[in-house]
């Protein structure tokens, strides 16, 4: 099978995730949780504001930056009192280059896209070893939607294109050592630098991988040579967004490294005994990634009989990356089957190691029999996620068309445990954020001279899980329950709203 029709399939096959995005969507955007600080990114930028600073509408009523209705994990206020986002602003840039061809209502089919451009440079890796048109398919389509990577192509994320500076720089590391070409090099020292400016944790991988690679080297300071030109661009490159980051966050590694800063002062209490067995084989809040795809044992188990340099590189840097992670990494987000996307980079090399070790073996049979008995598993925990999101999005657009059949001209929210259902309804209505029945009065006061139509909402006994909150970032801004006590307003009607309480409020006639 040529790469042509190889092609076709990657393509057939990326509409899946396409039609299950624009199935969520509907009529508007689903975007929960992490995702929605992400286009509010984007907007704000497209708006004329900075793509790193907090997106707050209700400004315009007149309301402080310190009621945007955001905290940690998603908001931070810096020293200088400016309030910035948390992800990296290189998301955003390269979504404004996207959405020059396509209208904002493609907007989250971005990672989509980059998911595709991902079966191509896979295809690529691997084929470089292994030249059986079916094997190199098959080894891509299992790596690509067989493993916790298919996850982040449903959510709107930087993941898939951090994976695709991730695999340009595989790819074109082993290019230019074999053919010794500029493009190769500058793609590599980019690569890298775009790579670590959005998830600096798969730089790690990468790192981990090529200083493998340059260990089985024979001619080690031949190799430094032809590099060194490259290496000088990815450090002059790194210097810059340094710099950016600086003058921006007040910190050289940007928001990254002020948020990996703040999780480590926060006093958050860590098991790392726990924290890795739950990473790997799950706890009562994760369901493990061993678990979850247990195609990445084929990993341990195919290491032993490989000795072949290159793919042996593979094998060890994405079992060293895996293994290690739960440790070095600060910041322990993810519930259920979704606390994966920090492995994605080892996982790739691990399957790559899998894949082009199986494909050295003199029987093909041996190499469907080993694959074929984790194939149906890991279908299992795709289908498991996609149920997840398919229940969330329903819940979203019901509590999304809630407020459009209220038509607030201001939510207001008790308290951040209500902030990652935000969703589309912030680019469409002003919302605020009190914690004390003294800020309400404070609202109050601001809309002292407009007649607004306010939906205040509340979750009684919020249900989130806060153990990956620092416990005084948890008191002070998510258990919040005081009772509601307007003054100017008075309460026209009570509503359910999923699993929260909304009550319109308006100043009496």
């Amino acid at each position: 099978m040529n790469f042509t029709k190889r092609l076709g399939i990657y393509f057939l096959i990326v509409l899946i995730p396409t039609f299950y995005r624009w199935k969520w969507n509907e009529n508007t955007v689903f975007i929960s949780s992490d995702p929605e600080i992400k286009y509010y990114q984007v907007v704000n930028s497209l708006n004329g504001g900075n793509a790193e600073e907090c997106y707050f509408p209700a400004k315009e009523l007149g309301f402080d930056i310190s009621m945007i209705p955001f905290g940690y994990p998603w908001a931070f206020e810096l020293k200088d009192g400016r309030c910035v986002f948390q992800y990296p602003v290189l998301f955003t840039w390269l979504q404004k280059l996207y959405l020059s061809a396509f209208s904002l209502k493609w907007l989250t089919f971005f990672p989509i896209l980059f998911f595709f451009f991902n079966f191509i440079l896979l295809d690529r890796i691997i084929s470089k070893i292994d030249t059986n048109g079916i094997r190199i398919l098959s080894s891509v389509v299992i790596i690509q939607c067989l493993t916790p990577i298919f996850l982040s192509t449903l959510d709107y994320s930087e993941l898939t294109l951090t994976n695709f500076f991730f695999l340009a720089a595989v790819l074109s590391y082993n290019l230019f050592c074999e053919k010794k070409q500029f493009r190769y090099g500058i793609l590599f020292a980019v690569s890298i630098v775009f790579n670590f400016q959005l998830r600096p944790e798969s730089t790690i991988a990468l790192l981990l991988y090529l200083s493998i690679s340059f260990f089985y080297e024979r001619e080690k300071l031949q190799r430094i040579r032809v590099l060194f030109p490259y290496m000088i661009l990815s450090i002059i490159l790194l210097v810059v967004f340094s710099i950016w980051n600086q003058s921006v966050y007040g910190h050289y590694l940007g928001m990254r490294g002020l948020n990996t800063m703040t999780d480590m002062g926060t006093g958050i209490s860590r098991n790392f005994l726990s924290e890795w067995i739950a990473d790997l084989w799950g706890s009562e809040f994760k369901i493990g990634i061993f678990k979850g795809y247990p195609i990445l044992f084929l990993g341990v188990l195919c290491l032993w009989g490989e000795r072949k340099k290159e793919i042996f590189s593979f094998f060890i840097a994405g079992i060293l990356f895996i293994l290690c992670l739960p440790i070095i990494s600060p910041y322990r987000a993810g519930v259920d089957i979704f606390g994966m996307r920090y492995y994605e980079s080892g996982i790739y090399l691990l399957m790559l190691g899998v894949f082009l070790s199986l494909s050295k073996k003199d029987s093909p049979l041996m190499y469907y029999l080993l694959i074929l008995p984790f194939v149906y598993f890991c279908y299992k925990s795709d289908l498991r996620a996609i149920k997840q999101w398919s229940s969330s999005a329903k819940l979203y657009q019901q509590v999304m068309n809630s407020f459009d059949h209220l038509n607030p001209d201001l939510i207001v929210h008790r308290g951040l445990s209500l902030s990652y259902l935000v969703g589309i309804s912030y680019i469409k209505y002003p919302q605020v954020a009190v914690y004390s029945n003294e800020d309400w009065l404070k609202v109050e006061t601001i809309l002292k001279n407009q007649d607004k139509r306010i939906l205040y909402l509340e979750w009684e006994g919020n249900q989130l899980v806060n153990n990956e909150f620092p416990e005084n970032i948890w008191k002070q801004k998510f258990d919040i329950n005081f009772k509601l006590n307007p003054k100017q307003y008075v309460i026209r009607s009570e509503h359910n709203l999923a699993h929260f309480k909304g009550y319109v409020l308006e100043k009496p006639k």
